[in-house]
């Protein structure tokens, strides 16, 4: 059942099969839900990446704070945390729902400098517009290209 009102495991789906995300969580609040049971008292968690919100079950809480290594949900704020879905039993039988991930999160794999964007670089750190450092961090840089923007 797709509901539009909160984050499900179908804002995963990519091509027919959940994705995980890597998501930025941006605050967390207490509010009332109304759902099957009648209206409950429910912690909701506020993601970057999504307009929506997300019910946070207990299980996601103690994913929280052991990725986390901290029981205070101030230390979570503004953090990265992997969104993922798992198999669960429910009263509806097997589903999908969603869960946070314990795991490290995948290191993004910085792209090459081309030979074009080589020949700006340097002019760019020649004339200061930028630094060495600041290019290491959008790109993967070769030894030879390091030592070309660094002179050595």
């Amino acid at each position: 059942m797709k509901d539009n009102k909160y984050i499900g495991a179908w804002d995963l789906e990519v091509d027919g099969k959940y994705v995980p995300r890597t998501v930025t969580i941006e605050s967390i609040y207490q509010d009332t839900f109304v759902g099957e049971m009648g209206k409950e008292d429910k912690v909701f968690i506020k993601l970057k990446e999504f307009d929506k919100a997300m019910v946070c079950n207990r299980s996601n809480f103690k994913r929280l704070e052991t990725f986390f290594n901290s029981f205070d949900p101030e230390d979570y704020m503004g953090k990265e945390i992997v969104l993922t879905t798992e198999k669960v039993k429910s009263p509806q039988g097997l589903v999908d729902a969603l869960r946070f991930s314990t795991r490290p999160i995948p290191k993004k794999e910085l792209p090459s400098l081309t030979e074009e964007q080589m020949a700006k670089a340097i002019d760019a750190v020649t004339s200061g517009r930028t630094t060495v450092d600041k290019i290491q961090k959008q790109y993967k840089l070769s030894e030879d290209q390091l030592k070309m923007l660094t002179n050595d």
